[in-house]
């Protein structure tokens, strides 16, 4: 049962946000002041909306990118038999979120989150462990959409469900503009790296433009070629991870065809294969979890009625007009009794 009004969630999860000093639980912390907990009312809203569609009530949930654990940490105490597991992929992430859960314990605050540091494509729990799985504004970092797809649908109890909440829409001519835009800051900008190593100074430590990494990926494995042909190499090789980028620059010869880079899916850590920031169609992501044994619906994220009303419609031409007026989408899948 929830034991939580609203009021008391948000004093709850406050107090959660400001119980550790790690420097890179500072940044995020910072972040979702002025992003997703500006508006405290919508932040809870999303909660109940995530919650009402998994069946948040009794049930044992996994939050895959859960960050420090805002949301894993809230979604814990909506009912007293929920248990949680936050699962991020980052160590200082899980780190300060260990922290915070041991705060909150020794203050009193009944409830069951356990933190993991894990790479969700290859994540060490027993299948069908699990009665929902939910991600909010991490999918956009995951460097195999496949391998996580299948990796959840093992997870769960059949009837359970996977739900996908981001915003990265490349239906969004707005949001389309503006993730290419930082994908040329994260290629090139030593200012942005050096952003990036202000907000979250463990994360970001050792933070460089990702073609400057790739240069120096292509030099190491090829001393012999040209500046012109370095360069070659790295504008090509954009997206690919360090063998491969190592391959492509030993085997060079002039001439020869060079990798082609993606239209999307480039910028990309070489070394951790982890994206900056990806774009979807939220159609082609949901035949992606069709083909992994989803039954799938693809909603909307209007709070306010009378728009709030057409959440889930299903009829595609319509939802993909809709979606160039407010971005964020949920794909809502449930694991079939048997595939």
């Amino acid at each position: 049962m929830r034991k939580y009004s609203n009021k008391e969630l948000i004093r709850l999860i406050e107090e959660y946000m400001e119980s550790s000093d790690n420097p890179d639980l500072q940044g995020y912390r910072e972040q979702t002041y002025s992003r997703d907990f500006a508006n405290k009312n919508r932040f809870i809203w999303t909660l109940n909306y995530i919650a009402n569609l998994g069946s948040h009530r009794g049930a044992r949930i996994l939050d895959v990118g859960c960050g420090c654990g805002w949301h894993a940490f809230a979604t814990s105490l909506l009912d007293d038999q929920n248990e949680v597991v936050g699962m991020d992929i980052l160590p200082s992430m899980i780190q300060g979120m260990s922290e915070c859960v041991a705060a909150m314990h020794k203050k009193g605050v009944n409830f069951s989150l356990t933190p993991i540091c894990a790479d969700i494509c290859d994540v060490p729990l027993p299948p069908s462990s699990f009665d929902s799985i939910y991600s909010i504004e991490a999918i956009e970092h995951v460097h195999d959409m496949r391998t996580m797809l299948e990796r959840c649908y093992s997870l769960l109890r059949p009837g359970g469900t996977l739900i996908l909440l981001n915003d990265a829409n490349m239906l969004s001519s707005k949001v389309h503009d503006q993730i290419v835009a930082m994908w040329e800051q994260r290629e090139n900008s030593w200012e942005w790296s050096n952003y990036l190593r202000s907000i979250r100074p463990i994360e970001h430590k050792d933070a460089r433009p990702f073609s400057v990494m790739r240069r120096e990926i292509v030099t190491a494995a090829n001393p012999r070629l040209s500046p012109q042909e370095v360069e070659m190499v790295v504008a090509s090789t954009a997206g690919l991870l360090k063998p491969e980028i190592e391959k492509v620059a030993s085997n060079f010869k002039t001439g020869a065809p060079l990798p082609e880079r993606p239209e999307y899916d480039w910028c990309r850590n070489p070394e951790t294969g982890e994206y900056a920031e990806r774009l979807f169609d939220p159609f082609a992501l949901a035949t992606q979890m069709r083909g992994a044994g989803f039954k799938i619906q693809v909603r909307h994220m209007f709070r306010k009625f009378p728009l709030s009303l057409i959440n889930s419609i299903q009829i595609e031409r319509v939802n993909r007009l809709l979606f160039g007026v407010r971005p964020s989408f949920v794909l809502f899948g449930r694991k079939q009794d048997a595939r």
